[in-house]
């Protein structure tokens, strides 16, 4: 079982230095104590782990696709409760579909 001795280490920067780690971790999208943890060990010769970096794109296409979805959700109940549409009405549900249809494809390239 491996054993999760964790233990707390403080130290400090001054200002210019602050910023230029702060520069470094929103280039790389990963988090201060990631990379000072990652950095320490690479100098003691440990093996260094890869960091999962947060594709700022791909959560935005997430956020999109929720309101896609609560979109679809919207349509959905009002053709479900038999809601009398008009001819234009429906034009616009189709031509709302195929946008959203379109975007989903092109989010899916994306991911």
């Amino acid at each position: 079982m491996k054993s999760n001795n964790k233990v707390k280490v403080v130290f400090y920067l001054n200002s210019e230095d602050k910023e230029l780690l702060e520069n470094q971790c929103e280039l790389l999208q990963i988090k201060a104590s990631s990379f000072i943890r990652n950095s320490v060990l690479e100098k003691l010769g440990k093996p260094i782990f890869e960091v999962k970096k947060r594709d700022l794109e791909i959560q935005n296409y997430l956020g999109l696709l929720l309101k896609i979805g609560v979109n679809l959700n919207q349509i959905a109940k009002k053709l479900n409760a038999d809601a009398k549409f008009q001819i234009a009405d429906q034009h616009k549900v189709l031509t709302d579909i195929e946008s959203l249809k379109n975007h989903i494809l092109e989010i899916k390239s994306q991911l």
